[in-house]
This record gives C-alpha cells, structure tokens and sequence, in this order.
C-alpha cells in the first residue's frame, strides 16, 4: 500500500511539474500560517520490569504552532502549485517539521478576487529538537511530535485579492491527512511507539502574492 502511494505521488508531482508551460500565468506567495492539531488518544504496548506486556494509553492535546514557507503556482484556470515551508514547532515544541507538497489548483479566472479551490500530495519531514526531553516525570529519549517522514495529502481552498499591479494578498485554510502515524510516548525513561493511526490536522494562513507571466 505505500509503495503505491508513493508511486501515485511522484507521478502526481513530475505530472504538475512538466504540465507547466512557458507562457502561463504565474505567481510566487510568501505565506506565514496557523497549524492545529485537535486532540489525540495516544496508545502503546511495552514490557515492565516483570516482563509482562503493558498497554499505556495517553490523551495528547497539542498547541496551535506557526508555519510559514513559499509557493508558486502557474495556470489560470487550472494549474498548479508547488509548496515548501518550515514549522518550528510541530505537533509540540520539542519537534520541528519541513513541508512539500505539489497540488492541483483550480481558480476562478475573475480580475480582482480570485477564490480557488486545491489538492495534492507531499511529504512532512520532521525531527527532534534535542535527542533527550524532559518531562514532568523523567528525562526520555525522542520527542511525541518526531514522527519520521510521512506521505501526506492536503486539500482546501481561499480567496486571491490582486488589484492592479504585481502585488496581492492571498487568505486560505487547508486541511492535511497523514495516512498512518506512530509516536514516541515516555514510558520509564524510553519511547514507546503507539499504534499506527491516521493524524489531522488544519491550516489556516496568509500570504502575500506576487503574479507574473501572461494572464
């Protein structure tokens, strides 16, 4: 199953990628956002000191984190775009993350305000900010929020104000699905891996746009 997805995703992406011609409208957006995670029930096996499997189950409420990154995006009514950007906080503040993701975007070709609609595939990349952290009960090895890399999907929509000129502002709220997500719960001084479940979570952000190329 996830060679498959992977497979479907580069496909997806070089597709976007090389469907870009010379001529098309284009713009380039420096964005800054809001990620929230709602909350989630955490649950994990691991062995005790009588060598007994235990089950531990931890209820997580994570904090809204910024995230902000660049985009270009080309065509004028259908097209595409192509997102990188960084979170220096993700899920908690003991992890970080790098966004890619390449998407289908379609947008209504009115002058001014220009609502949208997106979807695609990328990756998250994440990594702890120190390889110990501190609990309120211990020090532990890996951090909740370094999940490894992960495919993902996003999809959303917003709204593009361009009045005359180069230069708009572009509002949008997007939603992110990672398929399957394990995390590292503190047990005993160690990180135990929960169980694989599907993690959600939204984007709301703000940019400012650039266009270019031939309308």
């Amino acid at each position: 199953m996830r060679k498959t997805l992977l497979v479907f995703g580069v496909s997806f992406i070089l597709a976007c990628i090389l469907a870009v011609p010379a001529f098309a409208a284009s713009d380039f957006t420096i964005f800054g956002a809001a990620q929230h995670q709602g909350q989630l029930t955490l649950q994990g096996t691991f062995l005790n000191q009588a060598s007994a499997t235990q089950t531990i189950t931890s209820n997580l409420n994570p904090q809204t984190f910024g995230v902000f990154g660049i985009r270009y995006g080309h065509g004028k009514v259908i097209g595409g775009e192509h997102t990188f950007a960084y979170a220096p906080n993700f899920i908690e503040s003991d992890s970080r993350a790098l966004f890619y993701h390449s998407n289908l975007r379609v947008q209504a070709p009115f002058p001014v305000i220009k609502p949208y609609g997106t979807a695609g595939l990328g990756w998250i990349f994440t990594a702890p900010k120190s390889q110990t952290v501190t609990t309120p009960t211990a020090q532990v090895v890996g951090s909740i929020g370094d999940i490894g890399n992960k495919f993902a999907i996003n999809y959303g929509g917003g709204v593009k104000i361009l009045p005359s000129g180069p230069v708009g502002v572009q509002f949008d709220i997007r939603g992110y699905t990672l398929p399957s997500v394990s995390f590292n719960l503190p047990v005993a001084g160690q990180p135990v891996k929960t169980s694989n479940q599907s993690l959600n979570f939204f984007q709301a952000g703000f940019g400012i746009v650039f266009r270019f190329g031939a309308e």
